[in-house]
């Protein structure tokens, strides 16, 4: 992907955190933004960073609060990647446009 110029998504998902990061920090925004952080440092020590973040969690309030200390903890490690937003099983009808929306 790096040879060819294409982006890679980075994607943590709220209900399938690795074990270890569950005992680290619990079923928290905070496991996922660390999850995440962790493979960023992996593309970066390869020289990739033609990379995009997806936090994903089917609560709205988990998410945005993952978001929201992903940028402060970019912005503290000089890091500027772009963030894919959205929330997983956001449902059907009504209650799933206003959750997506």
């Amino acid at each position: 992907l790096r040879d060819q110029g294409k982006a890679m998504r980075i994607g943590v998902n709220h209900g399938s955190l690795a074990e270890r990061m569950l005992f680290t920090y619990g079923d928290t925004p905070e496991g996922m933004v660390e999850s995440a952080l962790e493979f960023l440092k992996i593309c970066e020590s390869l020289d990739f960073r033609n990379l995009v973040i997806s936090l994903k969690a089917s609560r709205v309030p988990v998410m945005l609060a993952a978001y929201r200390l992903m940028v402060r903890r970019m912005d503290e490690l000089g890091m500027d990647y772009p963030l894919h937003l959205g929330v997983t099983e956001a449902g059907d009808g009504e209650y799933g446009r206003i959750k997506s929306t």
